[in-house]
């Protein structure tokens, strides 16, 4: 069971995080989360401060930076190692820890009492040295040799040999020197304080890795080849949502971890700060339109590991990409599959469209050339080797003793179900993966139609053609008037009303005279929590609001289902999920977006419900407001044309105006202003440098879904 997570600090630089309680203390006996982690390892698991032996009370605790916290603290009433009594709230404790290259702490005691004050200072520190699949709920496995703790000239040592031959030591410095080194890991200082007196102590936490292997032994320092999202700013007239999309970003820079000389948005802190090939594909997405260096980097990583053989222990098929990459302990013995791990069914198409939606806003034809050759297997295992039932459609059967049962982006053991409540059978065709497919098949053929290459092309297109009327056909549910989330054994149609049927709008896979149907039902009571839009509708058998992905509310997930919306001329649906899902988030601590928040309805709770033991940060889930503005803005590129369409640029009723700057789209870059004028949305071109056509659209939906265009002016 994992714990829970609320009411922890969570600070991350680079590959080094840090999970503490209130007032600073690591203590697993507290939270079975605490620690300070590297490599998927917990280098410390406590580090406590005590003033003669006592606890000491909150009056402020924040993570008020990325990289660092900062806890104010006092004491109790007291009583001294002399009898004496020391009333409450007479010494300020101050306590920042900073990370980096090395953690530093510094607490500052202050005695603000009139009176002298002499009193003991403890500082306790222990580690085990667990592999985060352990903390996670795993079996131990093999385990090396973990030495007691010993002073050393440099300080505190703790170490630990692991199994898999590589030695790792937490080094803890002080400075001042402790007046007394106690008995096991215990540092005391004995302070007399004159009244109005201060006294500092420094801590410095070195930590190492050293084995074989390209991995840093040491962490690398926190802003080093992080995207800097410092060239697209955004300013409305709104400040609270200038707020929250700061936010955004800050976390997004918070993620972006070094591993093996490589750059990525690690997924979530604490459970997933590591490389995930959907969630890294889906958070470059999102962020184009901000820096589309992020995506290059992402796919030239995932492509680095693209399968080549198959290999059942890891799910492995050639030309698959990736799910998930560890370099703990137990993937380097071999206990766990993510070495990398390969179960994730739509990583592979996402980089195809990932990799063509680069290209529009870059123009960049050269990363395509260099990875063409990776397109070109990812198309054959699509077409050779992932219908594992020979129906025509993708699917996914763990073969791994250890892999995972679900391997959409709904991956948890009871995320896929019937709508009686019974978990789906495998082979499992997932309805927005097939609309992943449908689209990763048009996006190859663009790509190959900019190269001349029109019969590839023309074969593409007819496949993806196919591909959507057969699905129409085997997905749609007439009866329910909604999309069945998956095909399982036997081609049977899994028929609860989930949210995966949104992403499929995404796709464009959804036939228009569907459209209407499912853009209701997912804006519906069951399925509409006032907060966002659930994983799983209220009345479905397995339906649980507080549970993982049958329930809860997902914002990456609501960033596509807008997307979803958009592209299909619900502009007033999709600005109403992007309303839910910023409005909740001007709720969470700090303005930040979790990873899950329960799917409780908003009528019931004025505020979004917390899911305990979420990611947060976490990348796609920070990148889910920046994308549903992009949405909204209707910015749809296309730098190998040298045109930017504007497409149906609709503002919510609490954004006024909004201003972008610096966008840029192939070699030009330009300065937009939107501006809200009762239903409809106006742009103005402040500045454009480089050859650049902008055309604006504005587009009214038919009932059927089926559209017209005409063109609005630019003034």
């Amino acid at each position: 069971m994992l714990p829970d997570l609320n009411d922890t600090l969570i600070t991350k630089a680079g590959s080094v995080f840090c999970l503490c309680a209130r007032d600073g203390d690591l203590d697993v006996d507290v939270n079975g989360s605490h620690g300070l982690y590297f490599h998927d390892t917990r280098f410390l698991e406590r580090a406590t401060l005590r003033i003669d032996g006592q606890p000491l009370t909150v009056l402020l605790s924040s993570a008020f930076q990325d990289d660092r916290s900062v806890c104010e603290l006092t004491n109790p009433d007291l009583e001294l190692a002399d009898g004496t009594v020391l009333p409450k709230e007479r010494l300020s404790i101050r306590r920042e820890r900073a990370l980096g290259r090395k953690v530093v702490e510094t607490i500052e005691v202050r005695n603000f009492g009139a009176e002298p004050v002499g009193c003991r200072l403890d500082l306790e520190f222990a580690t085990s040295f667990d592999d985060m699949f352990v903390i996670r709920g795993a079996a131990v496995g093999k385990r090396g040799k973990l030495h007691r703790p010993g002073w050393t000239t440099g300080g505190l040592l703790l170490r630990y040999d692991g199994a898999d031959k590589r030695k790792r030591t937490t080094l803890i410095g002080f400075v001042p020197p402790p007046s007394a080194k106690g008995h096991g890991a215990v540092a005391t200082y004995k302070l007399a304080l004159e009244a109005g007196e201060r006294a500092t102590v420094r801590i410095t936490i070195s930590l190492e890795d050293r084995g074989p292997g390209a991995l840093e032994t040491k962490p690398v320092s926190s802003r080093r080849g992080e995207a800097s999202f410092a060239t697209v700013s955004v300013k409305s007239d709104n400040e609270l949502f200038d707020q929250v999309l700061a936010r955004s970003f800050e976390d997004l820079r918070m993620l972006a971890t070094r591993e093996r000389g490589e750059t990525f948005f690690a997924a979530g802190v604490p459970w997933f700060v590591c490389l995930f090939g959907r969630d890294s594909l889906v958070t470059a997405l999102q962020t184009l339109a901000y820096d589309a260096r992020v995506a290059a980097d992402t796919l030239l990583l995932v492509a680095k590991y693209q399968g080549r053989r198959h290999d059942e222990w890891r799910d492995e098929e050639p030309g698959k990409i990736l799910h998930e990459l560890r370099v703990d302990e137990k993937a380097n013995l071999n206990e766990v599959p993510q070495t990398p791990y390969y179960g994730t069914i739509d990583a592979t198409p996402l980089f195809i469209c990932l990799l063509a939606e680069y290209v529009r806003w870059t123009g960049d034809l050269a990363l395509f050339h260099k990875l063409r050759g990776n397109l070109e297997r990812a198309l054959r295992w699509i077409d050779d080797v992932a219908d594992h039932d020979g129906d025509g459609f993708v699917d996914y059967e763990s073969r791994s003793s250890k892999g995972l049962a679900n391997q959409g982006w709904k991956d948890s053991g009871n995320a896929i179900t019937n709508q009686d409540g019974s978990p789906v059978v495998p082979p499992v065709a997932l309805v927005e993966v097939q609309g992943a497919v449908y689209r990763a098949k048009l996006d190859a053929a663009w790509l190959h139609r900019l190269e001349g290459d029109a019969a590839r092309a023309r074969e593409l297109e007819r496949a993806a053609e196919t591909l959507r009327t057969r699905f129409q056909r085997a997905y749609w549910l007439p009866r329910r008037r909604f999309l069945a989330v998956a095909l399982q054994q036997g081609s049977r149609p899994a028929a609860s009303l989930a949210s995966n049927q949104g992403q499929a709008l995404w796709s464009g896979i959804v036939d228009p005279k569907h459209a209407d149907a499912v853009a209701k039902r997912l804006l519906s009571t069951p399925m509409f929590s006032g907060w966002g839009i659930r994983t799983l509708a209220v009345g479905e058998a397995a339906f649980n609001p507080i549970d993982y992905q049958v329930g809860a509310v997902w914002p990456h997930d609501n960033s596509l289902i807008a997307a979803g919306l958009k592209r299909y001329g619900f502009e007033q649906e999709a600005l109403r999920v992007f309303t839910a899902i910023y409005q909740a988030a001007t709720r969470f601590p700090n303005y930040r977006l979790p990873e899950v928040f329960a799917g409780f309805a908003r009528e019931r709770y004025p505020e979004p419900v917390q899911y305990p033991v979420a990611c947060s940060p976490q990348a796609w889930a920070a990148g889910a407001l920046p994308f549903m503005l992009q949405t909204a803005l209707g910015l749809t590129p296309d730098a190998t044309r040298r045109e930017l369409v504007i497409r149906r640029p609709a503002l919510p009723d609490w954004l006024g105006e909004a201003t972008v700057t610096g966008l840029q789209v192939g070699e030009a870059s330009l300065d937009l202003h939107f501006r809200r004028s009762g239903t409809a949305t106006h742009v103005k071109i402040l500045r454009q440098r480089g050859k650049l056509r902008v055309r604006v659209e504005s587009q009214q939906r038919q009932a059927s879904a089926a559209t017209h265009t005409k063109k609005r002016p630019v003034f």
